[in-house]
């Protein structure tokens, strides 16, 4: 029996890329794994030479340049043995038995060209382009004007993104599968032959589905074999040039299978649509808050990496919800210096598991409580305080005797906002608040709630983080008026060391706090410390409040940024300082400067 061939294209993947191929190699079925590098600029090359020395199975191509997608897996085209060939992403995890229950579905369906199967997201979720309709401009255009939320009355309203739709029970013919897990039978490829290398990145995968399609061979979706796909990883070093390339893949698309089904007016529209969005994702990807590695935070020393923590083993243990926001990166490693094991609840826990007292538990908690508290005693809770009620009524019986809790002080900034959204917001803080004083009284367990405000970790945060990225950008910040506001934000560590501090102390018992930071400095300043510390020289641009709504009403609609509001202008000259000397007084709580080096 010949080996399946499996080809992994490679680009600054790190460590993924070794973890893709292990779990590659040790599939119950023969199988030759062929990495092509695409002149990587990282160590995941290095990392792989290091773990598989002497691995027969093992060969790798290395390009001078970068090739692009396409072209990389087809120069491997002639170095592949098997009948079969699994063109693989390099952040992709697959199981012993995948390829041998692939192979047995192939086996099963004669007509099959390329079989994809379910990919989940690290968060267990479907992956959206695993199984997908090929999206025409008609699909495209009803996708994104949402047209799709009204499918259930007219079939031609139907998104090409398929996740809504319930799995199948069993294999089934469908019009494309994604490119991160494609299995190819050899006598298909050779017929409709190699990926269009006119595609750099992203739609090659689409164009090979309708090529497939075209030839008579059938693309198949199984639905009771998964995948793990991290996804975004080889392209997170440069989202905007992948964002440029992959709308350039859309034109190409699209001019070469639909150029001639429609009206030369509405392609022209297509396009313009695609150069819209190009230029609105583009504009996200460059202020993008999510982006990480590209502005780091000197004032601050980073946290230890959680499997790097030595300490005693736990004699106590604690439940932290929310465990992955930018408190959780300083606070998991603090308990377990203090001797905690640590059950850490989130909706996306890391890939990896980190320290062995640290136990990740993948858990929506707005959709229900604790099942378990894992004889726990202490309930510290990072994730939005509205979600705590809820869950409540699943610690009475419970070991739990200690909640510390985080609110917010836009409970005050925010209290008389003109935004119905930040209002209701403000609602549910209080509401949370007196529900938890109320739960906790009648149960004797002791509370501490913490509002902390403008939390920042540059490099992570939402607020001095976008601040940063706008400024290394475009050179300039835009401010309504003077910008004198007053600020005080408050470093993510310093909360962390509040909270730990806090626990025992019954000081702090059945009480609230303001929590904010070491340095009192107007929105201006604050904006000129931002330009200091990343290196950048920022000019100050004073724009009219109504043009200044107008822009952060624009910049709701982009992705990432939904929350945003014009209200946010009109308090940029508002004061938004409190007094933390309770805490201070409590638990000798002593904030850093902003961004002090």
């Amino acid at each position: 029996m010949k080996p399946i061939s499996v080809i992994i294209v490679n680009f600054n993947a790190g460590h993924f890329l070794s973890d893709c191929v292990r779990s590659v190699l040790a599939s119950t079925v023969p199988i030759e794994a062929i990495v092509v590098d695409n002149r990587s600029t990282d160590d995941s090359m290095d990392i792989l030479r290091r773990d598989f020395p002497d691995e027969d199975r093992l060969k790798i191509i290395e390009n001078q340049e970068n090739l692009g997608f396409a072209k990389a897996n087809n120069i491997a085209l002639p170095v592949a043995q098997g009948d079969y060939l699994l063109f693989l992403n390099p952040d992709c995890l697959i199981r012993p038995d995948t390829l041998s229950r692939m192979l047995t579905v192939m086996e099963q369906h004669p007509q099959t060209g390329m079989a994809g199967c379910l990919i989940l997201n690290p968060d267990g979720s479907e992956q959206s382009g695993c199984r997908r309709a090929v999206p025409t401009p008609w699909r495209t255009f009803v996708r994104l004007t949402r047209l799709y939320k009204f499918s259930k009355y007219h079939p031609k309203l139907n998104s090409f993104i398929q996740t809504d739709v319930p799995l199948p029970t069993e294999p089934v013919g469908i019009e494309a599968i994604s490119g991160a897990f494609m299995l190819v039978r050899r006598g298909a490829l050779e017929k409709v032959g190699p990926l269009d290398e006119g595609y750099f990145m992203h739609c090659e995968d689409l164009d090979w589905c309708m090529r497939f399609r075209q030839a008579g061979f059938q693309i198949l979706f199984v639905p009771d074999i998964e995948i793990l796909h991290v996804g975004g990883v080889c392209s997170a070093s440069r989202p905007a040039l992948v964002e440029y390339y992959k709308h350039r893949g859309m034109v190409r698309f699209y001019r070469k299978f639909f150029r001639h089904q429609y009206p030369t007016g509405l392609m022209w529209l297509v396009m313009a649509g695609i150069g819209i969005r190009y230029f609105i994702r583009s504009l996200a990807v460059m202020i993008s808050p999510k982006k990480k590695g590209d502005i780091a935070d000197s004032s601050n020393t980073h946290p230890e990496p959680v499997e790097s923590v030595e300490h005693p083993l736990p004699n106590r243990r604690a439940i932290v919800t929310g465990a992955t926001s930018l408190i959780g990166d300083f606070l998991l490693p603090a308990l377990l210096r203090a001797g905690f094991e640590v059950h850490a609840i989130s909706r996306k826990p890391p890939i990896r598991p980190a320290h062995r007292h640290v136990v990740w538990h993948r858990q929506d908690i707005s959709s229900g409580g604790f099942a378990d508290t894992y004889g726990a005693e202490i309930l510290i809770h990072l994730a939005p305080l509205w979600t705590l009620p809820p869950i409540l009524d699943s610690l009475a019986g419970s070991g739990i005797k200690r909640i510390v809790a985080f609110s917010s002080t836009s409970l005050f900034t925010k209290e008389n906002s003109g935004s119905d959204q930040e209002r209701q917001m403000v609602n549910k803080l209080k509401k949370a608040e007196e529900d938890l004083q109320a739960f906790c009284t009648n149960r004797h367990i002791d509370w501490t709630i913490f509002r902390p405000t403008m939390v920042y970790r540059l490099g992570r945060d939402k607020n001095v983080t976008t601040i940063a990225r706008f400024i290394k950008r475009f050179r300039f910040f835009p401010l309504v008026g003077t910008g004198d506001g007053l600020r005080q934000p408050v470093h993510a560590e310093d909360l962390a060391l509040a909270c730990l501090d806090a626990i025992d102390n019954p000081k702090t018992f059945n009480k609230s706090y303001n929590l904010s930071g070491g340095e009192i400095l107007s929105y201006r300043d604050m904006v000129n410390r931002v330009s200091l510390h990343i290196g950048a020289k920022c000019r100050i641009i004073h724009i009219p409040l109504p043009l200044m709504r107008f822009a952060l009403g624009w910049l709701s609609n982009l992705p990432g940024y939904e929350k945003v509001t014009p209200e946010a202008a009109n308090r940029i000259n508002s004061d938004m300082c409190f007094d933390h000397s309770d805490a201070t007084f409590d638990i000798n709580f002593t904030p850093r400067h902003f961004l002090k080096y």
